[in-house]
Order: C-alpha cells, then structure tokens, then sequence
C-alpha cells in the first residue's frame, strides 16, 4: 500500500483525545452538604449527548473514526489490488503474410517489452515466430472471439489486420478498453484495379487506400493496377440538346470535369455521321441504343424497359430547374456515370480508413475497477462507523440523584 499524502497520518496522534477525555470524565467530584440540600427531593436528568465517554465500546469507536479519516485523507493505494487490474496491452496480429511484413517493426518491439502478442484466430494462440503464420483462410470470423478471451477490463488493443472487403460482411466488433488500428493493404490478393490511359501516360483510377479518383503518370508500387486500360485516349462526346441553356450548363460540367482530372474530351454539338460515340448526352428519346455508348437522357423523356446503358433524368439539366445543377452537383454526378460506365470500380476493393474505424465499437467497462473499490469499501466503513457513535452517543442517558 502507497499513500498520495503521507503526512495526513499524523493525524491518527489524535486518538489520544478520546482516551484523555474518557480518564478526565471518570475523576469524581467531592460531595459538599449545605443547610438546605434536605429540602431538595426533586430530580435532576442530565442527557449526555456524544461529549461523556464513559464507556469503552464507545471511546473504540471514536478512536477508529479518527483513525479512518487519516486513512481517507491519506489517499492510499493498495498495490496489490491495483495490480490485478492494471492497463496491459495485447497484440492482436491477423494471419497473413502482407500484414507480418509490413508490422514487422511493430511486433518485434512489442516482443522486446514483453507485452502479450496473439493470432486472430479460432483459439488462442500466441506469436512466437513472425515468420511461421498459421494458415487461416477465415481469421476475420473469429475476431470477436479472440478479444472476449483476452479482455481485461484495462486492456489496451493493437490491431494489426487488412482493410479486405470481408471486415464489412461482419456485425460491428465490440472492443473493451481502448485500441489502436493498424490496417495495410493486400496486394497479392486484392484484384487488379481497372483504370483509364489519358495523354501523356497518365492514368486516372480510383485509389484503394482514399477511395477517390485520381489521375497520376505512375501510381505507387503498393498498387497493383490492370495490365491494359479499360479505355485509352480521347473520349468523343456528342451533346445534343434543343435548348441552348441546357446544352452549356452540360458542357461546363464536362469541362470541369477535364480540367480537375485531365480526361480528354473531345464534345461535338452536332452528330457526324460515321462516328462513334462513348458518351451521348440529350433531351431526345433513344431509338436504338448502341451497346457500345453511354446514353444519358434528360427532361420528360420516357422509355420502358431500357437497357442498362441508357440513364434517364426526370428533370431537365438546366439551372431552373435541376437540383444538380443548382447545388453545383452535376460534374462530381457526370464523374459517378463515367466511373460506373468504365467499371473503374473494383468488385472486392479494400475498405477506407473511415470504413474500418466504424465497424469497431468501443464497448464501455462493465464494472469498476478493483483498486477503485477499495477506497469506496474504506469511505462506506468511515459512514458506518460515523452512524453507529452518534446512535449510540444518542441513546446513551445519564439520570442522576441529587438529595
């Protein structure tokens, strides 16, 4: 046991109080006869209340009231029962291969300190060798699991794992304690990710780690883009709209979209015969789509049952009345249509940092901690004990006979 503040056990010297008022009470007074003391026949009651200590029951009791409150105001901290619930910290390392690697640093100096390294696995396993990683194809499924086994209730979570697609499958990981993530991205086993040839060898495709898309000469080494481009060079583009509001607020759109991601459009306002186009904008109704374009129809244009190619907006896309346009949507909404058209997408594409952070859940303690209980129990025995004097000090009732 520490005390934060040693000093106030000098007060425990104040027992000593009790004790000299206790022997100072059972002096007893010399008894004077005076003429008139036989005429006196009534009787005085004199009520004591808490100052007399006659009894020794009640001298003990006030004795470890004064010992209690130096205790309280000493602040002490039992070592031993703080030690069974002390803040340790666990390693919780996923089965695969790209993650060892790239924590390796991570692991080893957790090793070095001693802190508790294990598998994310169906049981508990520990880390003893970086190298040698178990071969567990479902590691994910038992996440929970393995934590349930672990957790203390001041435990410390380091979690070393890869942002797969499969975390999101899962219901949310309930993680007492706090934790660190720690997520990298699996190259080998994450698809190639499909992206488009612009001028210049530059390509635009949507990164794994951010989500967004981006144009870059050279994508990082940690990417692992397809062997060809879905599309390579200019993209012709017809707009082809009766109003000529319509038809510049479209184009604008177009051209902001060409001047934050460099895509080389090439817009025609008039079809020429014999051209194919990847992108056909307009307010007139589709007869024969061509499969190989990307129709999007706007105004009160209807059509049941067209193909996938073919997307319809109810409202026509001027400023008057477009909620797109209005609200400066409309290129980051034509961006969405050319990254659905060129599946820029990847069908199991990594999970963003904001994605991971939200299927953990920090689960709040269930109970208090043992050292903290400690000093409630000893405050709890101070009431007590406070409420059993002044009971008795009460109850005690002195009646005295005076002839």
């Amino acid at each position: 046991m520490e005390l934060l503040q040693p000093y106030m056990l000098w007060g425990i010297l104040a027992v000593i109080l009790p004790v000299i008022i206790h022997f100072w009470y059972q002096k007893k007074g010399k008894t004077i006869a005076w003429a008139a003391s036989r005429w006196l026949t009534e009787k005085t009651t004199l009520q004591h209340r808490g100052v007399r200590l006659d009894e020794i029951p009640l001298l003990l009791i006030r004795c470890l009231l004064i010992t209690l409150l130096s205790l309280i105001l000493s602040r002490p901290v039992w070592n031993w029962l703080a030690g069974m619930n002390a803040q340790t910290t666990v390693h919780l390392v996923e089965p695969n291969r790209a993650v060892t690697e790239n924590f390796r640093f991570e692991i080893e100096t957790a090793k070095k300190k001693g802190e508790s390294i294990y598998w994310i696995g169906p049981e508990k396993q520990e880390l003893t060798d970086v190298a040698n990683v178990p071969q567990n194809p479902e590691s994910v499924l038992f996440l929970q699991k393995t934590i349930n086994q672990i957790a203390g209730t001041k435990t410390n979570f380091n979690l070393y794992i890869t942002d797969s697609p499969e975390w999101a499958a899962l219901p949310e990981t309930y993680i007492p304690g706090t934790f660190k993530l720690f997520s990298v991205t699996d190259s080998a086993s994450s698809e190639a990710i499909p992206y488009l040839e612009l001028d210049g060898g530059k390509k635009l495709f949507i990164d794994p780690k951010s989500g967004r898309l981006v144009v870059a000469e050279a994508a990082d080494k940690s990417i692992h883009l397809a062997r060809k481009p879905v599309h390579a060079g200019i993209i012709d583009v017809l707009i082809d709209y009766k109003n000529t509001a319509e038809r510049q607020t479209v184009e604008a759109g177009l051209l902001a979209l060409t001047e934050v991601y460099e895509i080389p459009f090439v817009i025609d306002k008039q079809s020429i015969k014999g051209k194919r186009y990847q992108w056909i904008l307009t307010d007139r109704a589709v007869e024969k789509p061509l499969p190989q374009t990307l129709y999007i129809t706007s105004g009160n244009v209807k059509r049941p049952e067209m193909p996938g190619n073919v997307i319809q907006v109810q409202d026509s896309l001027r400023l008057s009345s477009s909620g797109l346009v209005e609200s400066g949507e409309l290129p980051e909404w034509l961006g969405s249509a050319l990254v659905s058209w060129f599946q820029l997408k990847q069908k199991n594409a990594p999970l963003s940092r904001k994605q991971l952070n939200a299927l953990f859940v920090k689960a709040k303690p269930d109970r208090i901690p043992v050292a903290e209980k400690g000093k409630q129990w000893l405050l709890v025995l101070f009431i007590s004990t406070l409420l059993t004097e002044r009971w008795m000090a009460l109850r005690k009732n002195v009646s005295r006979n005076y002839a």
